[in-house]
């Protein structure tokens, strides 16, 4: 046992405490007589004690960039190695297996857009293109389906995903050009301003 250095502020019992602990707190006691000090000297308004409800408990945290780049560089790896696991944990977390289902109100063509396969059709002509092939605009920069969408979903009767990821026309660079967001907005006739993200 060690040699008592301090003692219980309401019992006066002889208690040792870690020397940084003393210089910690105020006041020291015994678990007997714990409650008791509380109600006598309540603990400090700057103390944390813990996070608020719905706050993110790593916010403030810096996180290492060079550590998430690792991470994605071994995934995306692990995912050209092991392309049938990924379809297959693909399958287990699509429709009604994904846990945020809700009967299938999601519009087809909404959910042709979320695709993997779309955000890297769209990752694949904004690099060809390098810059809006209206203005020469270098920021905002989004890719646009010269043959709309909805008419090649049309065309070719597409009625799931399943059938958008088999037809060709759908992933063709060539039907993609790379605008601003402005041309953009103005080609679809859809009012702009700088507020829009």
């Amino acid at each position: 046992m060690r040699t008592p250095n301090t003692q219980c502020e309401i019992c006066k019992k002889p208690l040792y405490r870690r020397p940084k602990d003393l210089a910690k707190y105020k006041a020291v006691c015994c678990v007997g007589c714990r409650s008791e000090l509380y109600k006598k000297r309540p603990p400090s308004p700057n103390l944390e004690l813990g996070r608020e409800k719905g706050t993110n408990h790593l916010e403030g945290i810096p996180k290492s960039q060079a550590q998430k780049n690792k991470i994605k560089k071994k995934m995306a790896k692990w995912c050209k190695d092991n392309p049938d696991k990924v379809k297959e944990r693909g399958k287990k977390m699509r429709g009604e297996n994904h846990y945020k289902w809700k009967g299938g109100v999601t519009i087809l063509n909404q959910s042709i857009r979320r695709m993997t396969e779309n955000i890297y059709w769209q990752r694949a002509v904004k690099k060809r293109d390098k810059k809006c092939q209206h203005c020469g605009n270098k920021k905002e920069l989004e890719a646009h389906h010269i043959i709309p969408l909805v008419m090649i979903l049309q065309k070719y009767n597409i009625t799931n995903r399943d059938d958008a990821r088999e037809c060709a026309e759908l992933w063709d660079l060539k039907n993609g050009i790379t605008l601003c967001r402005k041309c953009h907005y103005k080609l679809d006739n859809r009012k702009y301003n700088d507020n829009n993200n």
